[in-house]
């Protein structure tokens, strides 16, 4: 019995598909124009389906991706606010000192372009100068020795896979020496090169410590005029933004009061979510950037589609009345 319902139902499906067959070949214009016009339809949607959930990737494989954040400055100019990404160094003491919320901070510096020797090889590659805390606050997958200690030393190097394997030929290289601008430099981790959908670049790591101490940055630490750097930071687990916002806005106004009585200056935080996003600011609020583009293009993607199944609905029901 089941051997004939099977049978049964098996004649049937072939007995529709050599009667949509010989439909097709019977109309083959309208056919042609029906199919195309929903399969053109499907596949410029789901183009832009893919662009749009590449763009809203970027960034997100990093672990607690959620707590990071990047500070910028807000001031005010001619009654107008004005957003800037570049910050000043002592900005990193004032969170850690004020703002329980916060879990790390690191100042950043960067892409600079150092020259790298090992033995007779010499390498040209980007890097940045980060904080201790970069890679707690960025969990990038490390390969060779560990993301804890990996700049406790100021005299630290992190190398991305690519770089190791310049320089070496392998990623078994901690301990391992680097001359960087006439300075020997210690090989404390090997980390995955960042994917092409991470908004932070770099071949290397090293400290701010180092360069800091005699260098041209020293000056820039105790001065909250000085706006020349990054500086990141993440929350602890459970904490919100709105949370710590109150105490972040205003350190400006507590450590410098003669630049804030001036420019109003404020400090305000962005996710990492959204430093791709967005992009352009109005009065201190984040308002637009490539969410703008994203936005046209997936009501442009549901329109294309809409019109095409309608167009293919169409189509069909006139061909019925035949």
């Amino acid at each position: 019995m089941i051997r004939h319902f099977i049978g049964s139902q098996l004649t049937m499906l072939a007995t529709f598909f050599k009667t949509a067959w010989r439909n097709i070949i019977r109309g083959r214009v309208y056919s042609a124009l029906n199919i195309l016009g929903l399969a053109t339809g499907m596949a410029v949607a789901l183009l832009i389906g893919l662009w749009v959930y590449d763009q809203y990737s970027y960034d997100r494989f990093l672990p607690e991706y959620q707590q990071a954040y990047q500070l910028k400055f807000t001031k005010e100019s001619n009654g107008e606010k004005h957003t800037q990404k570049d910050v000043c160094l002592p900005l990193e003491g004032a969170l850690r000192q004020d703002v329980a919320e916060v879990a790390y901070v690191s100042p950043a510096f960067g892409p600079v372009d150092n020259e790298m020797a090992v033995g007779d090889k010499k390498l040209l590659p980007e890097g940045l100068i980060v904080g201790n805390d970069f890679l707690k606050i960025f969990r990038f997958p490390v390969l060779q020795g560990s993301a804890e200690g990996a700049l406790k030393d100021p005299h630290s190097l992190v190398l991305t896979e690519s770089l190791a394997r310049a320089l070496f030929g392998g990623i078994d290289v901690v301990n391992r020496i680097v001359r960087i601008d006439n300075d020997n430099k210690k090989v404390t981790a090997v980390l995955s090169d960042p994917p092409v959908h991470s908004s932070l670049q770099f071949r290397y790591l090293t400290l701010f410590d180092e360069v800091g101490a005699t260098g041209w940055i020293k000056a820039a630490t105790t001065n909250w005029a000085h706006d020349f750097f990054t500086v990141y930071a993440s929350l602890k687990p459970n904490v919100s933004y709105l949370q710590a916002e109150p105490k972040i806005r205003l350190l400006v106004k507590k450590y410098a009061p003669v630049i804030y009585a001036s420019t109003k200056e404020e400090v305000t935080m962005q996710p990492m979510q959204d430093w791709r996003l967005y992009t352009d600011y109005k009065n201190g609020v984040a308002v637009g950037g490539l969410i703008d583009y994203i936005r046209l293009f997936s009501i442009t993607g549901i329109l294309v589609l809409l019109i095409a199944c309608i167009n293919f609905m169409n189509l069909s029901t006139a061909r019925s009345e035949k």
